[in-house]
């Protein structure tokens, strides 16, 4: 859970802070976005049977990638909508 947790933020920092070729963000951010998918399944199957800090993270694992994924998707996805359209 921890290294899904690490890609997924390295590729939020490429998606939303970085544009070394055009669409590198917008490739990024769906990639993060996968990768969020995973964390989240995986800790919220992991919840119920954890106890004590591990139940801790296993929140902490659901509420962060929801987090990313939000400001991926406001900040990358949507102006690509806008302009497309």
């Amino acid at each position: 859970m921890t290294f899904a947790g690490l890609i997924s933020f390295v590729f939020f920092l490429i998606s939303n802070f970085t544009d070394f070729f055009i669409g590198s963000s917008v490739l990024a951010g769906c990639i993060q976005l996968g990768i969020n998918v995973f964390v989240i399944i995986v800790c919220y199957n992991a919840f119920p049977h954890s106890t004590g800090i591990k139940k801790f993270f296993a929140v902490y694992g659901i509420i962060v990638p929801i987090t990313l994924a939000t400001i991926t998707i406001w900040r990358v996805l949507v102006p690509l909508a806008v302009n497309l359209f």
